[in-house]
Parts: structure tokens; C-alpha cells; sequence
């Protein structure tokens, strides 16, 4: 049964994925009409959203922000399943690092780098990186509840040389990495919601108290390791670049108050600010706000 229900699908996703990128986006103009205007995907999540980032924008203003979120959101899709059979070069070609020599300088002496990023831009293209790396690129994943889906997910990613590790397997991954002098690029995606009794920082985002993970920081303490955010941006329909910014260097003191994540957050949403059309606002990011 688990093979029947990912057959079908996997064979509708493949022949989409096989596309050249101009019918591709052909396929987002209707794809775009279908998530937006007709059935209104998730709509009411992205206006709140919106309405609690940008209360000084007027209603005229939000929704214009709203239907190119929605546009992005088409083309991030049909992006994502591309992934399925596009080849090393031409992703390179569609998504790149621009200045990667602030990983190169720590490679050269040796150390290991987190990096945190957000849910905007194309975030999954960012495997894209690999041959531009010289560290080895590990990114940390939720398993799937299909196991053929996840064996599929995991060959078309692992072709641009990162270790695609899951959840439970992180901290023995980074553990062992460490221990082997191996240096590694470990890709975070920082911007979800943990469960609320769980969470060890609650900090302001778009002025609403909300709670985060800590565990990039928690690694990069326990291991000395410096923190960079790569913030991602959408150049043109296909295109995208990542910029790297510094975050926090060790040696780091024993306060744990979170200032690595803190410096994230604000760095992440004064991105987002400038550009809110290509943040993920289906996410239900103020779930557990606090005023």
C-alpha cells in the first residue's frame, strides 16, 4: 500500500520534473490561480500573518504583498519537484553562493561552520551550494512517513554531495564529525515553531513574543564552531543567490542567554522586510505569540 500511494503521485511529480523550465512556469501561471484566487490555500493563515508583520501598511498594501507571495509560492512548488531530476550544472546556473569565501577562510583552519537560514527564497535549492563548498554540507531533515517518498527525496538531494541527516540522527552526525577533525557546514533552518513547553527562548519577531529553537546555538557553544546567516534572495523568477553575513566567532562565554539566535532573528527579519513576497507566510509563525 505504501508503494501504491507513492507510485502514482511520483510518476505525475517525475514527468513534472522532467519540464524545461519555460513550460514549467507556465504551469505556475495556473498553479498561482488555483492556490490564490480559487481556492484561497491556506489564506487566512498568510493574512494574519501578514496583518501581525505589517500593521503600518494599510489593507491595499498587504494584499498586493499577498498575491506575489502566492505567485512565489507557485513557482517555489514546481521548483521543488524540478529538484527530483535537474541536473549539478543547471542548478548552478539558477541558484548560487555569493561570496563563499567566508566558509573558505574557516576551512583553512580547520573548523566546522553553522549556518542558519530561513524559509525564504528557494531554501531547498540550497543544496544548489555543494560543489561551490569545500567543507562537507550537512543539512538535518524530518523523516517522511513514506519510506519509498523518503528514499526518492533523499537520492535526488544527496546527488549534490550533502549528508541529508535525519532529526534523530543530528547531534551523533555533528558528534562524530567533530571528534574526526572533519570540517562540515551544518545547515540549520531556524525559523520553526517548537513546541512551547519545550522551548528555551522566547524572543520578539515582527513584534509578537514567539518561541525558537536553540539547538544551532547550543552546537556552535558546545564546539567552539562560528555562525553565519545566509540570508536568500530571489534575483528574478528562477534565479536566486545566497549572502552569507557573520554572526557570532568563539571563543564564547558561559552565559546562556541566547544571543547567537537573538542576532539571527533580527538579522532574519529585517531580510524578510525587505523583501516579504518570498518568506513562507503559510507557516503558523504566530501561533503561540505572546504580546
Amino acid at each position: 500500500m505504501q508503494y501504491i500511494k507513492f507510485i502514482i503521485p511520483a510518476s505525475v511529480l517525475w514527468l513534472i520534473s522532467i519540464l524545461p523550465f519555460r513550460l514549467l512556469y507556465a504551469l505556475s501561471d495556473l498553479l498561482y490561480l488555483v492556490l490564490h484566487p480559487l481556492a484561497g490555500y491556506r489564506k487566512k493563515v498568510v493574512r494574519y500573518n501578514l496583518s501581525v508583520a505589517f500593521p503600518e501598511k494599510d489593507e491595499k498594501s498587504r494584499r498586493r504583498i499577498e498575491r506575489r507571495f502566492y505567485r512565489h509560492l507557485a513557482d517555489l512548488f514546481l521548483e521543488m519537484v524540478k529538484t527530483f531530476t535537474i541536473g549539478v550544472k543547471k542548478l548552478n546556473r539558477h541558484w548560487y553562493l555569493e561570496n563563499p569565501e567566508w566558509l573558505d577562510r574557516y576551512y583553512r583552519q580547520g573548523k566546522s561552520v553553522v549556518v542558519l537560514a530561513g524559509h525564504q527564497g528557494n531554501w531547498e535549492w540550497t543544496i544548489g551550494s555543494g560543489p561551490q563548498l569545500k567543507h562537507q554540507p550537512m543539512v538535518i531533515y524530518k523523516p517522511l512517513s513514506n519510506p519509498f517518498f523518503e528514499k526518492w527525496m533523499l537520492r535526488s538531494r544527496s546527488k549534490f554531495g550533502w549528508d541529508i541527516i535525519p532529526t534523530y540522527r543530528a547531534k551523533k552526525y555533528i558528534h562524530e564529525a567533530e571528534t574526526a577533525g572533519r570540517p562540515t557546514v551544518y545547515g540549520f533552518a531556524a525559523d520553526q515553531n517548537p513546541l512551547p513547553h519545550k522551548a528555551k527562548l522566547w524572543f520578539p519577531f515582527f513584534g509578537k513574543t514567539v518561541p525558537w529553537f536553540t539547538g544551532a546555538e547550543e552546537t556552535a557553544r558546545q564546539y567552539e564552531l562560528p555562525v553565519v546567516f545566509m540570508e536568500i534572495l530571489k534575483t528574478k523568477r528562477g534565479y536566486y543567490k545566497a549572502v552569507l553575513h557573520p554572526v557570532a566567532e568563539p571563543p564564547y562565554n558561559d552565559k546562556h542567554d541566547f544571543e547567537i539566535t537573538k542576532k539571527y532573528i533580527r538579522l532574519l527579519e529585517e531580510s524578510i522586510r525587505r523583501r516579504p513576497e518570498t518568506y513562507y507566510w503559510i507557516h503558523r509563525r504566530f501561533k503561540h505569540a505572546h504580546d
